[in-house]
């Protein structure tokens, strides 16, 4: 296990007692999400790790040259296939378009190619069977697969987890979350932005028994009509506002909203999740101050007293030992800290910490949404469905209740 110290196998870059310098490559596409949230210049400045930039692939000549340029890398292809094909022998590929469409083919051409591990922009794929496919592959090739939900090293985050484990809120109950409920609000900002809050939900209270969801269009329940083509890959989607009930298997419950310009001007303190405990609560903001926690000394918040919200000091909280290794280095981005998780995951023979199994049931709880809304009912875990819902709710697949439900509305 790797503790906030260098991970053992990536010491230095010392492999097996030898020198060892990394073959590293990324994928990008303009215009259809790039090269992801700066997932192609993740390995500079990596300490004690030698990298050699090998190549970027970009079909857009503009950002093929910019990505040369930024990261430093030796050649540059108008095709990955290309890529792939001529620069054998590569350690890592970054993979990098936000536009979640193409991750399964960049996924399987890397395995082919022998690449031995991947970084993956979130969200993984846009379905659970998407998925499947992309965990089959990397199982089948032996490669590691590491994807980009970087608030899994926010020592923010293990902070809260040191405070709940200690009592702070008493015995966890619930979870509440958020997206940034700006223009994207409803089905698109809980795939793009939920996909952190589920897979950080799931760090707290583990895996999903069930989950319970509604899709709303300006106020009415989404109906077969209203299905659209999702931004940014999403495949079929709709609707401006989403609710959602999650029940984990320890007991804990777990809440989720996004609604259209909900937190308009206000988008990075609304985005986040809240705990809430028998004895109090912490809320998690994803926020431009350094992702703040802050404390509530009763178990409910309201009128009644003058209690205030009380800002946690990062100083007076220890992380725990399992918090992954480079979380509290202020000079690394997140980025960073990931490939250095990969490099460790390959070296260690380990899963990475923000792995490919985790990054898939972020994808099944925002699924279930769909699932649910379209069955009238809540579904258990692992779907059943692996598809993308709308396909389906457009078809007018639901069931007789619901159909006739949604006609009304």
């Amino acid at each position: 296990m790797t503790t906030n110290g260098t991970p053992s196998g990536a010491r230095n870059g010392v492999r097996n007692g030898a020198a060892k310098t990394y073959r590293v490559a990324a994928i990008g596409h303009t215009g259809r999400g790039g090269f992801g949230h700066g997932l192609d210049v993740a390995w500079q400045g990596l300490p004690g790790i030698s990298i050699d930039y090998v190549a970027v692939a970009d079909p857009v000549e503009e950002g093929r040259t910019a990505a040369a340029r930024r990261t430093g890398a030796k050649r540059a292809y108008a095709d990955y296939h290309e890529l792939l094909e001529r620069e054998r022998g590569l350690d890592f590929v970054s993979i990098g378009p936000r536009w979640m469409e193409q991750h399964v083919d960049m996924v399987r051409a890397c395995t082919a190619a022998g690449v031995r591990g991947i970084f993956l922009e979130k969200p993984m794929a846009a379905t659970p069977g998407d998925c499947d496919v992309i965990l089959a592959a990397c199982r089948a090739a032996g490669t590691v697969l590491e994807v980009g939900h970087g608030r899994r090293f926010d020592p923010w985050i293990h902070r809260t987890r040191a405070l709940i484990a200690a009592g702070k809120i008493g015995q966890l109950l619930a979870i509440s979350g958020n997206g940034k409920c700006d223009r994207r609000g409803g089905p698109e900002d809980t795939m793009v932005l939920g996909t952190h809050m589920f897979d950080l939900m799931r760090l707290f209270a583990g895996d999903v028994a069930w989950a319970w969801g509604r899709i709303t269009l300006e106020g009415r329940d989404l109906r077969p009509a209203d299905v659209i083509e999702g931004a940014e890959g999403m495949g079929a989607s709709g609707g401006d506002g989403v609710v959602a009930h999650y029940a984990f298997g320890n007991g804990v419950a777990a809440y989720w909203e996004s609604r259209k310009e909900l937190g308009k001007g206000k988008g990075n303190q609304v985005f986040g999740l809240t705990f809430h405990g028998s004895d109090g609560i912490l809320s998690y903001r994803c926020s431009p101050d350094d992702h703040n926690v802050f404390f509530y000394p009763r178990p409910w918040a309201g009128p009644g007293d003058d209690t205030e919200w009380e800002p946690i000091a990062k100083d007076a909280i220890a992380l725990p030992p399992d918090t992954p290794a480079y979380s509290d280095r202020n000079d690394l981005t997140r980025n960073n800290k990931q490939v250095l998780d990969l490099i460790a995951a390959l070296e260690e023979g380990r899963e990475p910490y923000a792995n490919g199994k985790d990054a898939r049931a972020a994808v099944e709880m925002v699924t279930a949404i769909a699932e649910s809304h379209r069955t009238g009912a809540r579904v258990p875990f692992p779907l059943d469905n692996r598809a993308n819902p709308y396909d389906a709710l457009r078809r007018g697949e639901t069931a007789v209740g619901v159909q006739r439900e949604l006609v009304r509305a």
